[in-house]
């Protein structure tokens, strides 16, 4: 009698129990053993170095159904493993939104639009993200953003992100360039906790196996840029620079198609910002072309970039000795060879070569003005979860 009391008791309260929302977990993890050359400073050394990355991403994503139709989600993602980079729970994406027949809006810490869906993938791929998606003026991702997504209006979507901030900003940069010495004195902008806002749009249009991708982005009071003034005493890799009147503007158009096993893909980017409370502007334009075939479990993915010289106006052309052009440009020749061990996971080679027109060109693969051109060898496994 007890036990048959204890088994009508368990089947009442499992009756009754409330529906929770649907929740799991996924992501991907990537360990990377890379060999680079010219990592080392000092004019004339060309010496390599042999170092490993370790890339492990997890995402606890929930949603529940709503009774008028819609869905209610929410997203916690952090990359472990990588302390440089959004460690800590919830440093990689933290947000919570609404999605329906008409669209998806989010808010919170979010991936850029034109970052995640178009510069860093599908056009960023294959070794050629660095120069594509990270260099130049755009974020990867705010804190403090509103993001709507736009259904398919036949082949036609568009997303418009927007971040939430301040408009004052903290004291001005200031540049001049030192008669005795003939380079330039940098004077960084006042440090300060201003948050700028800013906008993204992004449109896509999808015919079969044929993509157009298009995008714009501004952030007011704030200037990022990545470029050297040719006598190599300049702001050679600037990170946010904060100051009521900067501003920086992202567009960059591109197209990408299918063929059978082929993939060809080409961007056009342009980078443009303003600094020193808008005295001065730089003016960088990028593009890219590449190609790949699959067959089999293979795959090889080739690119060639090329970011070119950087233009100058204002103030810093002034610092830049009257001249607006910088011999800054970069060339990158990118390639993978990938080959798949399971349908979630990948082993691959990678190699990337820079070419840098010159000392004021921005160094990537950890190189210096000072140790020439860079070549990066990556082997590495890639798995999904």
């Amino acid at each position: 009698m007890f036990k048959r009391a204890l088994i009508v008791a368990a089947v009442a309260a499992a009756c009754s129990a409330p529906a929770f929302a649907d929740v799991s977990i996924n992501g991907s993890a990537e360990m990377d053993l890379m060999f680079g050359t010219n990592r080392e400073t000092g004019a004339g050394k060309s010496g390599g170095e042999l170092y490993q990355e370790t890339a492990i991403v997890i995402n606890f994503d929930g949603s529940d159904k709503l009774d008028n139709g819609s869905t209610m989600k929410w997203r916690v993602a952090s990359k472990v493993a990588t302390p440089d980079r959004y460690d800590g729970f919830g440093g990689r994406e933290a947000w919570i939104g609404y999605a329906g027949t008409w669209g998806e809006l989010r808010a919170g810490t979010q991936f850029v639009n034109s970052y995640l869906n178009v510069l860093d993938w599908p056009y960023g791929v294959n070794g050629s993200g660095n120069l594509t998606a990270d260099f130049g003026t755009s974020q990867d991702k705010w804190k403090d953003s509103l993001n709507y997504m736009s259904p398919k209006f036949g082949p036609v979507s568009f997303a418009a992100q927007y971040k939430i901030g301040d408009k004052a900003g903290p004291a001005a940069a200031k540049y001049s360039l030192n008669a005795e010495t003939g380079k330039n004195d940098f004077t960084p902008a006042g440090k300060g906790d201003t948050n700028t806002y800013a906008y993204d749009l992004t449109g896509n249009v999808a015919y079969a196996n044929f993509n157009l991708d298009a995008g714009y982005q501004q952030q007011n009071d704030r200037a990022f840029v990545q470029m050297a003034l040719a006598n190599g005493n300049g702001p050679a890799n600037w990170g946010d620079v904060t100051e009521a009147g900067n501003e920086s503007r992202l567009a960059f158009a591109g197209a990408r198609a299918t063929f059978g096993d082929f993939n060809v893909r080409g961007l056009y980017k342009r980078n443009y910002v303003k600094v020193g409370g808008g005295a001065s502007s730089v003016d960088v334009n990028q593009w890219l072309i590449g190609g790949g075939y699959n067959f089999g479990k293979n795959s090889i993915n080739i690119s060639y970039q090329q970011i070119m010289d950087a233009k100058l106006a204002g103030g810093l052309r002034a610092a830049n000795k009257g001249s607006d052009t910088v011999d800054s440009g970069v060339q990158q020749f990118a390639g993978q060879w990938g080959y798949m061990l399971s349908k979630n996971t990948q082993f691959f080679v990678q190699g990337r070569y820079h070419k840098y027109d010159s000392k004021a060109s921005t160094h990537f693969d950890g190189s210096t003005a000072d140790s020439g051109n860079s070549t990066r060898i990556t082997v590495g496994t890639w798995t999904g979860f």
